[in-house]
């Protein structure tokens, strides 16, 4: 999957106006073919912010293909074939599965990471910070003057570096198998990294989200996901361990910032492959 990822974006360089601005500016081309790269040595080389830049810029591309369309009065192939590469890249990109080649490409040794679910309470600021980066885009390739384009342009760079900082928080958010045991490392919610030994572990489970929201399955497990999607596992422990959480973890969860638990609930986003590495 990788490589044909890899194919596959690279291949729209070499489409006719696939890659190329919609607006009559200047600024306009160098920033299309500017974030057209980032995201080319992002398909390249794996790694969790090379994850961001993807799922950060190729949707972009997209929308300033279909841009490109719409003002384009004799559109050539590649201005059709391009976005719809683009588009292509951009659905897998989001997917779990090439999610996981970035987390593991920067595991050190024998340990194997597996991604967790955003937290529904960062993906709308999130969105909200794309937007005001795209709108700034837009304004930079669609400007009559070149000031105003130069200006927009500079002011994406740096709300773009901020973007990047706050969505890497996510791309660096791992359930790790290790061989002396198991941990789970967020920075997003927790102070800490939150490691247990093998021997610790009493079990790893799948749970139900219907009844961790009714709290009926587990034995008052700390609900470590952030509220997000999909069904969770229970980190069963054999005695008491402490969780240190974020400021930011202790108000989504309304707690405490330090908490003593039995049992914890994570959200990888391939449960089952994070259930058969702990079988391992």
């Amino acid at each position: 999957m990788t490589n044909a990822i890899r194919v596959a974006w690279l291949s729209t360089a070499l489409l006719p106006r696939a890659v190329a601005s919609a607006g009559d500016s200047s600024v306009g081309i160098w920033l299309v073919w500017g974030v057209w790269l980032l995201v080319a040595i992002a398909v390249l080389v794996p790694h969790p912010l090379a994850l961001v830049m993807v799922r950060l810029g190729t949707p972009m591309l997209v929308l300033n293909g279909v841009a490109v369309l719409v003002h384009d009065s004799n559109p050539r192939w590649g201005a059709f074939l391009g976005p719809a590469i683009m588009l292509g890249v951009g659905v897998v990109g989001f997917t779990a599965s090439y999610g996981a080649i970035h987390a593991q490409a920067a595991a050190y040794g024998h340990e194997r990471r597996h991604l967790l679910r955003p937290p529904v309470a960062v993906i709308a600021p999130l969105t909200l910070l794309w937007m005001a980066n795209l709108t700034l885009a837009a304004t930079a390739i669609f400007a009559d003057r070149l000031p105003v384009s130069i200006a927009a342009a500079t002011l994406l760079v740096a709300l773009g570096a901020f973007t990047l900082r706050r969505a890497m928080v996510l791309a660096r958010r791992w359930l790790v198998f290790v061989p002396a045991g198991i941990a789970v490392h967020d920075p997003l919610f927790l102070r800490d990294t939150f490691m247990v030994r093998t021997h610790d572990v009493r079990a790893l489970r799948a749970v139900d989200r219907s009844s961790v929201a009714s709290n009926d399955s587990t034995d008052e497990a700390f609900d470590a996901t952030g509220t997000t999607w999909g069904s969770p596992l229970e980190l069963v422990l054999s005695h008491p361990h402490d969780v240190s959480l974020s400021s930011f973890g202790a108000r989504l969860s309304r707690t405490l910032d330090r908490l003593h638990v039995k049992s914890v609930l994570v959200a990888p986003s391939r449960p089952r492959a994070a259930l058969a590495d702990a079988a391992r």
